[in-house]
């Protein structure tokens, strides 16, 4: 499980990247909205996305003999694999133009966050 939950967290730092690059998004996840607008850099997110992995997977790896850390595995993994669907609905959606450009003109306000 401890595997699973650092692929996917890969899989969510890449595809955040991935957009952020692109044509922005909206990120839910208000210290890492704060470190993009702040720093506007994607190595400082990356550095702060492996150090929260490596503290859950290493947490989850110490407690792997007791019911709490299968618990914790359990819904860390459940977790982001939600993540990694909203994923595949917002890919899908937000190939519309307009919405892209409307993004860039501002229309979404300032939590539109965009990595240049």
């Amino acid at each position: 499980m401890i595997v699973g939950i650092v692929v996917l967290s890969i899989a969510d730092l890449g595809i955040t990247l991935l957009h952020l690059k692109s044509h922005g998004m909206i990120e839910a996840n208000p210290v890492a909205a704060w470190i993009i607008a702040h720093t506007g850099s994607g190595f400082v997110l990356t550095v702060y996305k492996a150090l929260t992995v490596a503290i859950c997977a290493g947490l989850l790896f110490h407690l792997r003999q007791h019911v709490e850390g299968e618990i914790g595995a359990w819904c860390a993994l459940l977790i982001l694999a939600a993540v990694s669907f909203q994923w595949y609905q917002y890919s899908r959606e937000i190939g519309v133009v307009t919405d892209i450009e409307l993004a860039r003109q501002g229309a979404y306000g300032e939590d539109w966050l965009i990595l240049d």
